[in-house]
């Protein structure tokens, strides 16, 4: 599996498109703070989010969106943050 991380760009559309708080987005993506949060936004403290963050988020998303259907529901949700999610040949997961 090909990852890399949604851009910072990305997650600053979520964050406003929930109107959640840094906190909020902590907690949807299993972080500790909303200072750790943070870094994820931020340009110069930045930290790339690891796949297993990104999908505890997306997990948690797609739950309050409805059910989970399969895993590429999730993966479909990382892309659509500006994620790169591919199997090993190149191609998106089925």
């Amino acid at each position: 599996m090909h990852y890399k991380a949604p851009p910072t760009q990305g997650l600053r559309l979520l964050k406003e498109q929930l109107s959640f708080t840094n906190a909020q987005m902590a907690r949807m993506f299993g972080i500790a703070t909303g200072r750790q949060f943070h870094k994820y936004l931020s340009d110069e403290d930045k930290r790339e989010m690891g796949f297993h963050v990104l999908m505890y988020g997306m997990t948690n998303l797609q739950l309050m969106r409805g059910p989970i259907a399969n895993i590429e529901q999730l993966h479909a949700l990382g892309r659509e943050l500006g994620a790169v999610i591919e199997s090993a040949d190149g191609e998106p997961q089925p």
